[in-house]
């Protein structure tokens, strides 16, 4: 069954159920009421009676006509149905109320027995044909003769009533079951289709493998809304991953495939002509590719990780140490220009000791990569706030403004031919980049044509 034929279903008993509720409470409350009314009004006539006649009033022997004449008058406007009866000690009626006409009340021995014990009773008795009579007895005392007042009244306006009531509780039910029923189903369909939409464009997607498609909800921000907005967010998101795998992919085999060229130029050589010169040129050349090329897959590794989220060993992490150890390595690597440290505080930060040490490296590189003899190269430590700045200047040949954006992407080279021969891969500011998102930071560069670059990296505290 589906989920909105389901929820209607569910909504429709629960709505049910209350409304069942609802009106057995209200026909029990309205019945008890009634009732209630039924046997103050019995009372009431009782106390009237009583309240009447007095016994030494009553000529002796008794004379009816008298005691008639004593009882309180009985207004069929004011309470329709009320009748009055004495009951002798043979059993006998001696006396009725005029509204009775030719009729006399339906007698019950229980309660005769009980007004001639002294004590009041009231009960409900059959009257035949479905009818019902409320009758009170009480004993009342006439000189030295005690009979058994009876006061009653019909209960067929009560039955009535109740089931005039009975039948609108029923109806009002049924009527707003099927209303209940209607705009649920109305209700649930209208907000259930986001959902169904969400549905049908992943099976598009899943048909097509067209990750362009979006749900597109316009409306309340519910759950509902929520959901349709994740969704769309998370399609985005492998939209622009995938993209990036496919762009990711076409760079590598382009980047892998120059070297790969030269080593099949090389060895192609090497067979049409395999003398000693050749093969030592050739075999210079092919273990520089290969070099090149162990180095774009380690950083193509390297990159992936970072990218796919996988952390390594998270620890205290001392950038002094680094930035020092970093010195001396770039040291090593140069005679003809000068790399100094500058503003260097000493600041501890969580983080992937390893993964620092290769931003920092990237960035050290790239420095020296575009900067000429006898340029300089500074490397600088402070806090700011609570960032912790990593920056690397240089005085080399600086970027022009069109580059900027597109420096973090990976390959990009502002210039190829020149990045090629120093060895670089075109992904060391992409590493940089994703090592220090994945710490929370982030990177900077502001740079002049002519006059170098700097770039910082700003991480959390």
């Amino acid at each position: 069954m589906p989920v909105r034929w389901r929820l209607t279903l569910w909504f429709s008993l629960i709505v049910l159920g209350i409304l069942v509720l609802t009106g057995v409470v209200l026909y029990a409350l309205t019945e008890r009421y009634l009732d209630n009314q039924i046997d103050d009004n019995l009372r009431f006539y009782t106390r009237q009676v009583h309240g009447s006649i007095t016994p030494e009033e009553i000529p002796e022997p008794i004379n009816y006509e008298v005691v008639h004449s004593r009882l309180p008058p009985v207004n069929e406007f004011a309470i329709p149905g009320v009748y009055l009866e004495l009951i002798d000690s043979n059993r006998q009626v001696v006396l009725k109320s005029v509204n009775l006409g030719q009729q006399e009340l339906p007698l019950d021995a229980a309660l005769i027995d009980a007004g001639f014990a002294g004590t009041t009773a009231i009960a409900t008795v059959s009257a035949g044909e479905d009818l019902t009579v409320r009758t009170m007895a009480s004993p009342l005392f006439l000189r030295d003769q005690s009979v058994v007042l009876l006061v009653a009244q019909s209960l067929e306006p009560i039955e009535t009533t109740l089931n005039q009531l009975k039948l609108a509780i029923l109806t009002t039910t049924l009527l707003a079951l099927t209303l209940v029923v209607v705009s649920g189903a109305l209700t649930v369909r209208q907000t259930l289709t986001p959902v169904e939409r969400i549905t049908r464009t992943a099976r598009s997607i899943e048909d097509g493998s067209d990750l362009s498609r979006r749900v597109g909800y316009h409306g309340p921000a519910d759950e509902i809304g929520r959901l349709a907005t994740t969704f769309d967010h998370m399609i985005a998101r492998l939209h622009k991953t995938f993209e990036s795998q496919k762009g990711f992919v076409a760079d590598a085999s382009h980047e892998l495939r120059s070297p790969l060229t030269v080593i099949q130029g090389n060895l192609d050589l090497i067979r049409r002509d395999p003398s000693e010169a050749n093969r030592r040129e050739s075999l210079r050349a092919i273990e520089a590719e290969t070099r090149r090329m162990r180095k774009i897959v380690g950083d193509l590794l390297l990159l992936a990780e970072v990218e796919s989220g996988q952390k390594g060993t998270w620890d205290a992490v001392r950038l002094k140490d680094l930035l020092i150890e970093e010195q001396k390595r770039a040291l090593s690597l140069v005679a003809n220009k000068t790399v100094s440290i500058g503003r260097l505080e000493d600041i501890v930060i969580r983080g992937d000791a390893y993964r620092l040490r290769e931003l920092l490296t990237n960035l050290v590189d790239n420095a020296m990569r575009y900067t000429g003899e006898k340029g300089a190269i500074t490397l600088s430590l402070y806090r700011d706030g609570d960032w912790a700045c990593l920056e690397v200047g240089d005085t080399g040949i600086g970027i022009s403004a069109e580059h900027l954006p597109h420096i973090f992407d990976r390959f990009y080279r502002v210039d190829k031919a020149r990045s090629r021969a120093g060895g670089g891969t075109g992904l060391g500011l992409a590493i940089v980049k994703g090592i220090t998102e994945q710490h929370g930071g982030k990177v900077t560069v502001a740079s002049q044509p002519g006059k170098g670059s700097t770039f910082t990296v700003w991480l959390r505290t």
